[in-house]
């Protein structure tokens, strides 16, 4: 089957049934390229829709603005920036998130790790438990970001899972953390929500309009 998008055209080979056959022709030669392909829910996910630029280009790279910044100054460990693959072969999935965050505990005990395809260098793809998966909420992603993707986060391990959807009306932001069979939302203080893995507490305030959008500023603290 050929699918042809705005970053180009992929095919996707007949007989991928399975996330080790998905993950074979991933990271070959024939694989995707540049066009971001996920497996989740045991079939193939083609992004299709461009990013609203309000409603979550902007919003994105205010996120990782802030975050990057952070763990940059305090030596954290690493931020991963949307484009990042991010495979977990315990629970079978494939994604690329809007942000990851990687401690150095996680890097020092190999609880992640890199890999890449067939003459890369070898860091094309990050695999074991981040410490931190974002994700902005787009038209197309609504039932993946809220309910797939959540589920198998958690089932992975990952201890903390940001949420963002700015779509309709103001903007909300929810941190999640693990809980024994869920996530759980942090509660809200004053208007700030807390990540215990970063150890900071996080903001979206209200921004001036532009171009006849909402804009907003990401705050720590």
């Amino acid at each position: 089957m050929n699918i042809t998008l705005p970053g180009g055209e992929v095919r996707i080979p007949q007989g991928i049934t399975t996330h080790a056959a998905f993950l074979t022709w991933f990271r070959s030669d024939d694989g995707p390229g540049d066009v971001r392909v996920d497996w989740i829910m045991n079939d193939v996910w083609v992004e299709i829709m461009a990013e609203r630029a309000f409603a979550h280009n902007k919003i994105k790279s205010a996120v990782t603005h802030v975050v990057y910044g952070l763990v940059k100054a305090e030596k954290l460990g690493h931020f991963f920036s949307d484009g990042m693959v991010y495979t977990n072969d315990d629970e079978q999935f494939t994604t690329a998130p809007d942000g990851m965050f990687v401690s150095r505990e996680a890097m020092e005990n190999r609880r992640v790790w890199l890999t890449g395809g067939e003459g890369s260098a070898g860091d094309t793809e990050l695999l074991g438990v981040p410490d931190l998966v974002i994700e902005v909420v787009s038209p197309s992603s609504v039932d993946k970001d809220t309910v797939w993707l959540m589920a198998k986060y958690w089932a992975a391990g990952v201890p903390e899972y940001w949420l963002i959807d700015a779509r309709e009306g103001p903007l909300t932001f929810t941190i999640y953390r693990r809980g024994p069979d869920e996530y759980r939302a942090v509660r809200r203080v004053g208007g700030w929500v807390k990540s215990a893995v970063l150890g900071r507490s996080f903001r979206f305030a209200p921004g001036e309009r532009l171009m006849g959008h909402p804009t907003y500023e990401f705050e720590a603290r």
